[in-house]
């Protein structure tokens, strides 16, 4: 499973002002639901990575059967994909928020014959 995100900064040995123990790079990311994370960047991309890009993000469990996710950002996309992809998961994000309220506003009234719509998850 994998998550798309946009870099907000990016955390290098190399900038200035940074000590480091190791040559690692970690970038601080949006995720496509407003959670921000801050992840290691595979060092085959670790050069490359800049603040802006979109970025997908390796959550797929360490093992089969793990509950833990490897968590780190594998792949930048180029800017067309990136937005394209990323505008798909708002308008998801967007379907969620207004489901939530529906759901709300339904326990609000108090109507037991209230409608509630049905989640649905991205896989």
């Amino acid at each position: 499973m994998y998550h798309i995100g946009i870099v907000e900064n990016i955390v290098s040995p190399k900038t200035k002002g940074v000590v480091s123990a190791d040559d690692s790079v970690q970038a601080l990311i949006k995720m496509w639901d407003n959670n921000l994370l801050i992840l290691p960047v595979h060092r085959k991309i670790s050069g490359s990575i800049k603040k802006g890009d979109y970025v997908l993000n390796d959550y797929t469990p360490m093992s089969p059967t793990s509950r833990y996710r490897n968590l780190f950002v594998i792949k930048i996309l180029s800017e067309k994909e990136g937005k394209q992809i990323w505008q798909k998961f708002q308008e998801e994000l967007e379907r969620r928020k207004k489901l939530v309220q529906q759901m709300h506003n339904a326990q609000n009234m108090q109507n037991p014959s209230a409608t509630v719509p049905q989640l649905r998850y991205i896989r």
